[in-house]
């Protein structure tokens, strides 16, 4: 019997425009808006930040060496811009919404940095809703690395079995099915969440 719903945070329960990041950050440094996206998510960066093996003003200090920014370029300056790549998703809000009608218990479980997740909080629904967040800045691993779904398990009492998950990356719903949960791949552009979830119960 399903008794609850994983779901991705990025490009799942919100979109994501990395290009108004990038962008942002070009404003700072000699670099293209491409050359700073490839250099801020470079995989060293993205999983120091990810894990929580540095803070955010050590973050802030490797991205500013990264792209080569101004001095001038402040932390503050930084930590709003970077908000900028979320967009709500009112859609995958209300599946959120529906799950918890549905009488399901509702988690996020995400790879995500201390600075993004302040995002969860700027949305009431996916601040109040969800019970669990396991985000992988606290956690200390990343999908598709197998911990960060047996940390959520061993947390919440269920077992995989007893679980949707939903996500918008193959191979992390590939690694949550042979977790055994009942796993599905959305599309963020033609997807409807909440039909998903529904379709799943059935």
């Amino acid at each position: 019997m399903i008794k609850a719903v994983v779901f991705d945070l990025g490009n799942v329960l919100c979109r994501l425009d990395w290009n108004a990041c990038d962008s942002a950050f070009a404003v700072h440094s000699p670099l293209s808006a491409e050359q700073v996206g490839r250099r801020v998510r470079s995989e060293e960066l993205e999983r120091v930040s990810e894990t929580g093996r540095c803070d955010s003003a050590e973050y802030f200090r490797r991205v500013k060496e990264a792209i080569q920014a101004d001095s001038a370029w402040t932390y503050e300056e930084f930590s709003e811009e970077l908000m900028r790549c979320f967009i709500p998703h009112p859609s995958g809000e209300r599946a959120v919404v529906r799950a918890r009608e549905l009488g399901l218990r509702v988690f996020i479980l995400s790879n995500t940095s201390y600075l993004h997740s302040r995002f969860i909080c700027s949305r009431e629904v996916l601040a109040t809703i969800p019970e669990l967040y396991a985000l992988s800045f606290k956690v200390g691993v990343m999908k598709p690395d197998p911990a960060i779904w047996k940390w959520l398990l061993d947390r919440s009492g269920l077992e995989a079995k007893e679980c949707l998950y939903f996500d918008d990356i193959a191979i992390n719903c590939d690694i949550g099915s042979s977790l055994g949960f009942r796993a599905a791949l959305h599309d963020p552009e033609t997807g409807n969440l909440s039909k998903e979830l529904e379709a799943m119960l059935n």
